[in-house]
């Protein structure tokens, strides 16, 4: 950023040599005023970093250019020039706020270090208000990423803790349209036999946004799908004058990846504000996309696993000798109907219970030894209802053990 330097000098020579020798040389921008009243109109309009001013001129004097703006409250560094030296003189312009006070003829050197004496304390100062605004863009910015972080923790722990797909996916959205300030979100997912993407989840659209799909082949969200990339678009995108059918002023779109396969889309858009998403929310939006895709993907284990524990709970049910499996915290995971008659847990809700709570006697200690994974142990144990098994335990994978009981 250039300074400005106004010269205020009835003498064009004098003006010349400071702008051509003096002031140019060393970077300064130039305005120039042939008398007092055009230099304070002049620096009134044009607000200069400093002004060097000649005393004795037509219209004003140099002191009544500095008086007329301080009647205004307009403080800008000066540097008094008169052709011979007055203590009055001097005495005045100094009660005027002057930085310096140089006495015609003049040489180069000598103006040169005047310039720079009276630059120097406005030129800290403008460090000064450049560091404070930095500090304070720095805290504000420091405040923000721990929100950001703050919101990431809190999703994070939603999705290792819940098994509740929709509000999951939900609390994702409402995370990310508050992680970037945006006024809308939504997370799409791919419909791969219609080959459109569809909204699962979203926060503060229309219900006819809502429902509507987006063509893989021909729209941004597909784009991103296909090409695994995240795609940012702002007021001078070129994205944005190439898609003149976009009706937001800015957006971003992060695709969503399970096991290298794209399968959907999170997305974040601002149909009124001017404002532009920058790199940081771009990478906060695909950390949320991370916790949307473990989600889904934990959704999806977990419907796998009923399923197969409906179809082993099914089959066991076929049995007439009682089976149980517990999990690795003996918790009940499954008991068919022959367990529960022998054990007097029918009709009860016991899926999930510990063991230990609802059975005691011989069965439990047998249950209670020691065991490795892959190995059988069998005995013999009597139940509440006074018949007597023989058991046999076997521990799987993962600390499950599944008994079998056999009547003797």
């Amino acid at each position: 950023m250039y300074e400005r330097v106004l010269v205020i000098d009835d003498s064009q020579e004098i003006r010349e040599f400071l702008s051509e020798y003096i002031l140019k040389p060393k970077g300064f921008e130039v305005l120039s005023a042939s008398n007092g009243l055009m230099g304070l109109e002049m620096a009134i309009a044009k607000e200069p970093d400093l002004m060097i001013v000649d005393q004795q001129m037509p219209r004003l004097t140099g002191l009544e250019v500095l008086e007329k703006l301080k009647e205004r409250g307009i403080e800008i560094p000066s540097i008094l020039a008169t052709a011979h030296g007055s203590e009055e003189t001097a005495v005045a312009a100094f009660r005027l706020g002057i930085r310096d006070y140089v006495i015609k003829p003049f040489d180069a050197d000598e103006i040169s270090e005047s310039v720079d004496r009276a630059l120097r304390e406005s030129r800290l100062a403008r460090e000064r208000d450049q560091l404070v605004q930095q500090l304070m863009e720095s805290n504000s910015q420091l405040q923000r990423r721990a929100q950001e972080l703050n919101v990431l923790y809190g999703v994070g722990k939603s999705v290792a803790s819940s098994l509740d797909l929709e509000e999951v996916l939900h609390r994702v959205v409402e995370a990310a349209v508050y992680v970037v300030g945006a006024e809308e979100g939504s997370l799409m997912l791919l419909d791969e036999e219609q080959g459109e993407l569809y909204i699962r989840a979203s926060k503060n659209l229309d219900s006819k946004a809502k429902s509507m799909r987006k063509r893989v082949s021909d729209s941004l969200a597909g784009k991103v799908l296909q090409t695994k990339r995240a795609i940012a678009i702002g007021n001078d995108s070129q994205w944005k004058r190439t898609h003149t059918a976009l009706l937001v002023k800015s957006l971003i779109y992060v695709p969503l990846i399970l096991q290298n396969k794209p399968i959907g889309v999170l997305g974040v858009t601002n149909r009124l504000k001017e404002t532009s998403f920058d790199s940081n929310d771009t990478r906060a939006l695909s950390a949320l996309g991370g916790y949307a895709t473990i989600a889904i993907n934990n959704a999806n284990i977990y419907s796998e696993i009923e399923s197969e524990k409906n179809t082993l709970s099914a089959v066991v049910d076929l049995t007439d000798d009682p089976v149980i499996v517990l999990e690795a915290g003996n918790e009940l995971l499954i008991a068919n109907s022959a367990a529960r008659e022998a054990l007097n847990l029918a009709g009860a809700h016991v899926i999930g219970e510990k063991i230990e709570t609802l059975i005691n006697g011989d069965l439990i200690e047998f249950i209670s030894q020691e065991q490795e994974v892959g190995s059988l142990i069998a005995g013999e144990v009597t139940l509440q209802n006074g018949r007597s098994y023989n058991a046999e335990m076997t521990m799987v994978a993962g600390g499950n053990r599944s008994i079998l009981l056999q009547v003797k």
